[in-house]
């Protein structure tokens, strides 16, 4: 649609400007108010778009929704912060960030099965590679976790670790 208006855009522009002896002056005025008429329409359909867009997005943007998972997590309340990445991980099952902290998030509360599910998961995403040193660290904590289940769940209880909280975040 683009390529097409601007070909129209340069044709009116030589035939006006250019070789005007080529189109009579009726065509040129034509192919003007044709243009403006479509470039009226375009921004009005934008607007309209953009609008509805607008109104069915929750206000708070994914990168919010990921900061708040993070904020949660660091804070304790897991069960927020699992809600958050859910949510995260519902919208873009290739939300690499949002599921390695969920694959920690769940190791961290002792369910260690989904833990290694998610993590099975996240290295067959593409992109996986950047995250390649945490998920092996996070397969390490998993077995370490698994080998010593009461060490796991006393540190979850008290939300205290000698691990750092979460994996390395992404700007948004």
């Amino acid at each position: 649609m683009a390529v097409t208006a601007a070909v129209f855009l340069n044709l009116a522009l030589v035939a006006s400007f250019v070789w005007s002896e080529l189109i009579s002056t009726d065509a040129r005025s034509a192919l003007w108010v044709v243009l403006a008429a479509a470039w009226l329409a375009s921004a009005v359909y934008s607007e309209v778009s953009s609008r509805r867009a607008a109104a069915g997005q929750p206000n708070d943007p994914p990168g919010d929704l990921f900061a708040e998972a993070t904020e949660q997590y660091l804070k304790g309340d897991y069960f927020q912060a699992e809600r958050a990445l859910v949510s995260l991980v519902r919208d873009d099952a290739r939300d690499l960030d949002a599921r390695l902290m969920l694959a920690t998030l769940m190791r961290h509360t002792g369910r260690l099965e989904e833990a290694a599910g998610q993590l099975d998961l996240l290295v067959r995403l593409e992109g996986a590679g950047k995250w390649e040193f945490e998920i092996n660290q996070e397969r390490e904590r998993l077995a370490e976790a698994a080998a010593d289940p009461a060490d796991e769940t006393e540190q979850s209880q008290s939300g205290q670790s000698g691990e750092p909280p979460a994996p390395r975040m992404h700007a948004a």
